[in-house]
């Protein structure tokens, strides 16, 4: 975040034109936002979803499933918002598999048919022996999602 500050000040000191400075503040708000989107990966196992239907059921927790665009700006958001909250993402390592999929990968093709995917983002949830359990569409708050984990959550401590 400080190199942000820096590179902010950095802009304010730049004489040259006002073309310059708006290519400049462009490449910042494009850099943050993808420092961002790769902290919200950290919330996701790198698992496919083939790995999480396939791991051994009695010590798996249940899981969720993020199906995602790279065009849905509400998913942009939550990835800036909602998956960088630091209740959200400590539930989620105590207590699910996370997986995110874009709608046009082949597994995610296959779940957004079976589950009658017709809105993004859409949340599945799933219990620890792959029964789905819920299906959340459209965009949520943090404390709206760590509500709906909680309510969700099928892992016995």
């Amino acid at each position: 975040m400080a190199i942000f500050l820096v590179l902010i000040l950095y802009l304010c000191t730049i004489k040259k034109t006002i073309a310059m400075r708006s290519r400049f503040l462009m490449l910042l708000i494009l850099t943050f936002t993808a420092v961002m989107s790769s902290q919200a990966q950290n919330l996701f196992s790198g698992m496919s979803y083939d790995d999480v239907v396939k791991t051994d059921k009695k010590d798996q927790k249940a899981y969720f499933v993020d199906l995602t665009a790279s065009w849905c700006l509400p998913r942009k958001l939550m990835e800036q918002t909602v998956f960088l909250d630091q209740m959200v993402k400590q539930y989620v390592a105590e207590r699910y598999l996370a997986i995110q999929l874009d709608i046009e990968d082949f597994d995610a093709m296959i779940l957004k048919g079976e589950y009658q995917v017709k809105l993004l983002p859409t949340i599945l949830f799933f219990n620890a022996t792959g029964k789905m359990i819920a299906k959340e569409e459209g965009p949520q708050t943090g404390i709206n999602f760590l509500k709906l984990l909680k309510k969700y959550d099928t892992f016995k401590s």
